[in-house]
């Protein structure tokens, strides 16, 4: 071989072998130990064991055959045998099982994780094959062009673009090798998501977006959460049980009667949406009769928008104060195989069904896409029932929040001009409000012009069926929701100038700034300003920054005055702009000693928490009918800021919400907002 191009090889070789791969190896490292779970190890190297609790036999010592010595956890993806006390991580895990050595283990272990078990398909197999590929298309563009120029190499290339060194290729010569390169070479050098609030409000690209979803669904599972959906769907036993035995499994009787209670939608509407009410009786008949998950909960079911076929339930607890039960499940099948929660119970979980990909009533309202004037989006499934129940064009989420999968039905169905009301729930909190708002932010980067945010009447009730429970006529009802439409906020974001003035006082996130009312943010950075003076916001922590966020609004007066970062249950006295105040912390739950030595059950510690939230009345209510781990989970869910309602941990089952005029007299359940989960392995249901 002529000694010019070997030196060429060489030259080339040992740049790219020698440093690129390694820094491009180093870059995807993250992407691959995020791919590489335990259930992928376990089924690629057959492990045996307890796969529910994460034990296997160790591969690694000779004899071994305890289930439980080897540990995977997904969580810090490392490994440890309590057995041989060997551990590391997955990457090592890997390395040790394909008996790599020498000093590039490490990396060769990368290469075969990326290309056999999390599938990003690198173009190599090692280090080794990596650099004879190097030397094959050196040499094919020496058989083409007989050069022995090195410059006439540099655009030979194996790994993504942005590794290419624009500092020795020519823009033209860059611009054809962009050009001719795979855009789908590796996942790893797609483009990331960007903290910078100035390109939040940059339009966004739909197409784009789902490709790359998509493809981290690939690297993640080996297939997209749709396909993986549908192929759910298809096998379920569950969903065979109920489409071929929905007459021997629905109770109707209870159905009717929850939904006329709950939502005040009738028999019929529910039967056509094909509901079903599950009680303890019906249960023996389902395929798995040892699956009590379902005991008296109404069942949505939730059809894919191509096929109709039935990809899952979202699943409604109809008994407010059974305890240990989640309010909603989305469920698609039973788990095969019994499950011991760590108090040593076993029971049979279930297969979640991700609502992510779908929207309920897409598939009923697409053929006539070309005829919607209004498109109308709901929080609640049952909302959008009793939307449509009244020819009003709803579908629903599921949950308070549009996923990207979400919004790119929408545009496939009805594009981007179509109309759109937002008729999230108009909660205590403010929860559904405010991710309307988020939503909306995020409708517009994919090109919505036409958003409208729709609010009850709090009065009615926080959402539709609310509403319809306490006005019992329909006609009433759509004289309301016609004047919602009508007073309904059409969505304009907040400048990107706004949005960075108010990012910049570091009092919110960028969550948390996306989520307030644009008609508000000139408001809300005064307040975010005015609080920064004062304080340095930067060094404070969650909980410091969630006390003084429930300042807003301060009036002309109580700008002059700043609360105490740390609320206590006793007054201080600070000076503020030279003025001795007296500063007490932000509450009207007070209560005197008499009443605090009164409670029982609750410590003084979950005192101080439950005074932020609820007068005196409802915490002795609490103190004397909820047991202390009822309480715990209160304070708990005050502590996390999370919303939910008291009246889940309260065993009573009267009506507690205040009535109106036109409020019939009759039983009324709650709904909280209705963001569904899923089992708790502690908690078996």
């Amino acid at each position: 071989m002529n000694s010019t191009l070997d030196n060429i090889i060489t030259k080339k070789t040992s740049h790219d072998v020698g440093v690129l791969i390694f820094q491009y190896l180093n870059d995807i490292e993250p992407l691959i130990q995020e791919s590489l779970t335990s259930s992928k190890l376990k089924d690629f190297y057959v492990l045996k064991g307890k796969y529910s609790k994460g034990r296997f036999v160790c591969p690694f010592h000779a004899g071994a055959d305890n289930p439980t010595s080897l540990s995977l956890n997904d969580k810090n993806k490392n490994f440890h045998c309590s057995a041989c006390s060997k551990s590391g991580t997955y990457l090592e895990f890997v390395m040790y099982m394909q008996n790599l050595s020498g000093k590039n283990s490490y990396n060769e272990a990368k290469i075969f994780v990326a290309n056999n078990l999390v599938d990003l398909n690198l173009g190599f197999t090692s280090i080794a094959d990596f650099e004879q590929k190097l030397k094959d298309k050196i040499l094919e563009r020496y058989r083409k062009t007989n050069s022995l120029k090195y410059v006439d190499y540099y655009s030979v290339w194996l790994l993504p673009e942005k590794y290419l060194s624009t500092t020795i290729v020519s823009q033209d010569k860059q611009n054809k090798i962009e050009k001719n390169q795979s855009k789908s070479s590796t996942i790893a050098s797609l483009p990331t998501s960007t903290n910078n609030l100035n390109l939040m409000l940059d339009k966004l690209d739909l197409e784009t977006t789902i490709r790359h979803h998509k493809a981290q669904n690939i690297i993640d599972n080996g297939i997209t959460d749709y396909d993986k959906a549908i192929q759910n769907a298809k096998n379920s036993k569950l969903i065979s049980d109920f489409t071929q035995n929905i007459d021997k499994l629905n109770s109707t009787d209870k159905l009717s009667d929850f939904m006329s209670k709950k939502y005040n939608i009738d028999i019929d509407t529910a039967m056509k949406y094909g509901l079903i009410y599950l009680d303890k009786d019906s249960q023996k008949q389902l395929h798995y009769s040892d699956f009590f998950m379902l005991n008296n909960r109404v069942l949505f079911p939730v059809r894919d928008h191509e096929t109709g076929i039935i990809v899952g339930y979202q699943c409604r607890q109809t008994d407010l104060n059974a305890p240990k039960q989640y309010k909603y499940l989305n469920i698609t099948d039973y788990q095969n195989n019994l499950t011991t929660n760590k108090s040593g119970t076993t029971f049979r979980d279930f297969v979640p069904y991700k609502p992510g990909n779908f929207l309920f009533n897409l598939y009923e309202l697409k053929d006539k896409s070309t005829n919607i004037k209004t498109l109308w989006i709901t929080e609640g499934i049952a909302d959008a029932i009793k939307l449509s129940s009244m020819e009003y064009d709803a579908i629903s989420s599921g949950q308070a929040n549009l996923t990207d999968s979400h919004i790119y039905l929408i545009d496939k169905y009805f594009g981007k001009g179509v109309p759109i009301n937002l008729f999230f729930d108009n909660d205590e909190h403010k929860v559904g409000q405010n991710k309307s708002i988020a939503v909306a932010y995020h409708l517009w980067q994919f090109g919505f012009r036409n958003v409208r945010i729709i609010r009850t009447y709090k009065e009615l009730g926080k959402d539709i069926t609310d509403c319809s429970v306490k006005l019992l006529d329909d006609d009433t009802l759509r004289l309301f929701i016609n004047l919602w439409e009508k007073q309904a906020y059409s969505f304009t974001p907040a400048s990107n100038e706004d949005l960075n003035a108010l990012l910049k006082t570091s009092l919110y996130t960028e969550n948390e700034i996306v989520s307030i009312d644009p008609r508000n943010i000139k408001q809300v950075i005064s307040f975010a300003e005015i609080l920064a003076k004062y304080v340095d916001l930067k060094n404070m922590n969650y909980k410091q920054l969630t006390v003084l966020k429930k300042l807003y609004p301060l009036n002309e007066e109580e700008k002059k005055i700043l609360l105490n970062l740390f609320p206590k249950d006793y007054h201080e006295v600070q000076e503020v702009d030279g003025t001795e105040t007296a500063i007490k912390e932000n509450n009207n739950n007070n209560m005197d000693n008499g009443q605090e030595e009164n409670l029982i059950n609750i410590s003084k510690a979950q005192l101080f928490h439950l005074k932020k939230k609820f007068d005196i009345d409802l915490i002795q209510k609490i103190d004397s009918e909820c047991s202390k781990k009822q309480i715990a989970a209160i304070v708990g869910n005050i502590i996390k800021n999370k919303n939910f309602d008291i009246w889940d941990y309260i065993p009573k089952k009267t009506n507690h919400h205040s009535t109106t005029s036109i409020a019939p007299n009759r039983d009324i359940l709650d709904d909280d907002n209705a963001t569904p989960v899923t089992s708790d392995d502690d908690i078996p249901f």
